[in-house]
């Protein structure tokens, strides 16, 4: 917190700071660099009363972010309106963000969009990003995407992955604008090079399809590893699938369950099932009941319907976990009710033997049609399937 605050002090200092004040206002950045921001007050208070917009500048953002002082969204209101009417975008930037979010001020997406407009046609990047993201999803305004695009252009133009990636992700969609895979390579590949996770991971999945591109799973990857390198989930998740199937490089079973593991542990509810799979079948790992339990356990609980009814076959064999044909039957179930085949089956022969419920003829012919209707409409799931 206390470096960004000091870097936007120095990056209007240059353009705003009076040779009369110069001194003074050095002393308080002085003081705010070594974090005595109590100090910095003292020493822009009166300068911005006599009316340097730099120190009036510095005292909203103080207000605003708590620093030095009590935070308090009004006085950052009050300090930020003076530095706004002398032109300094940071300060009509920062009014715009208060207003949109209702901070200190009622809440006006009217008036956030005039400030944000003041402080974009200084060039304020963030604020180009902020009426970008209006105009696209019609906060406070009419949807324009016409107007979307160019306020994300000239943001993207000043090198903002956002506003590359926002722009990459309208013309993939073509929902909105003219559907143009190139194009939307071209500002993904933009945002990409300047680290931005999602347009890796689309990049990746462009380049997998071969839209836009000469289709490449090896070029794929590439950009699912950077995408996974830094956190994101279904580029850890296709990974993992382009390693179980060797799409891309070369097959390892291994390096499958590398990748699953990671976005299992984001919650990805796929990667768990297919480590269940890998575990029950000793892929890339040595064979572990227990642990291929544990796995199917996870996505059982997030509804994932193949797993309910793997994880029913280990508790009515007792494969891994303690034999309870009782949990047998309330899994198949759970996994029934959602239209799985086989689990129908399973339970239609629950019930005809009495096995974890009830006795009941009826019950299992019913289950037993149900199965047949499920089969005939292909409701079946395979294992390892892939995320898109």
């Amino acid at each position: 917190m206390k470096k960004f605050f000091i870097a936007f002090i120095v990056l209007i200092l240059a353009q705003f700071a009076v040779p009369v004040f110069a001194d003074d206002f050095q002393d308080g950045l002085d003081a705010a660099t070594r974090g005595d921001f109590a100090t910095a007050f003292d020493k822009w208070e009166p300068l911005a009363k006599r009316g340097s917009a730099l120190a009036q500048f510095n005292l909203g953002l103080m207000y605003d972010k708590g620093e030095g002082v009590k935070r308090n969204y009004k006085k950052a209101v009050k300090w930020y309106k003076l530095a706004a009417k002398q032109g300094v975008a940071s300060a009509q930037f920062n009014l715009g963000a208060l207003y949109s979010k209702g901070k200190g001020v009622r809440q006006s997406f009217k008036r956030a969009l005039m400030f944000y407009v003041r402080a974009a046609k200084q060039g304020n990047v963030s604020a180009q990003l902020n009426l970008g993201l209006m105009y696209d999803i019609g906060e406070g305004v009419t949807p324009d995407y016409k107007r979307a695009i160019k306020w994300y252009r000239l943001a993207a133009q000043q090198n903002n992955a956002q506003a590359q990636f926002n722009l990459g992700q309208l013309y993939e969609s073509g929902e909105r604008v003219t559907q143009d895979f190139k194009k939307a390579v071209r500002w993904y590949k933009l945002a990409a090079k300047n680290d931005n996770a999602l347009a890796q991971f689309r990049l990746g999945n462009l380049f997998e399809k071969g839209r836009g591109v000469t289709k490449s799973p090896k070029e794929a990857v590439k950009w699912y590893k950077l995408a996974a390198d830094q956190g994101n989930e279904t580029a850890q998740f296709n990974l993992g699938y382009m390693y179980s199937r060797g799409i891309g490089v070369e097959q390892s079973y291994r390096d499958a369950v590398k990748w699953y593991r990671l976005a299992a542990g984001q919650g990805n509810v796929l990667a768990q099932f297919n480590l269940g799979v890998f575990y029950s079948e000793g892929r890339g790992a040595h064979q572990s009941y227990s642990k291929a339990a544990s796995w199917f356990r996870l996505a059982a609980k997030k509804g994932d319907a193949e797993a309910q009814f793997r994880l029913g076959m280990m508790y009515e064999e007792g494969d891994g976990v303690e034999k309870d044909v009782e949990k047998a039957a309330k899994l198949y179930r759970f996994a029934a009710d959602q239209g799985h085949a086989m689990a129908q089956g399973s339970l239609g022969w629950m019930y005809v033997n009495g096995n974890g419920v009830e006795e009941d003829l009826d019950e299992a012919a019913k289950w037993y049609r149900r199965s047949e209707q499920s089969r005939k409409a292909g409701n079946e799931k395979s294992p390892l399937s892939s995320l898109r």
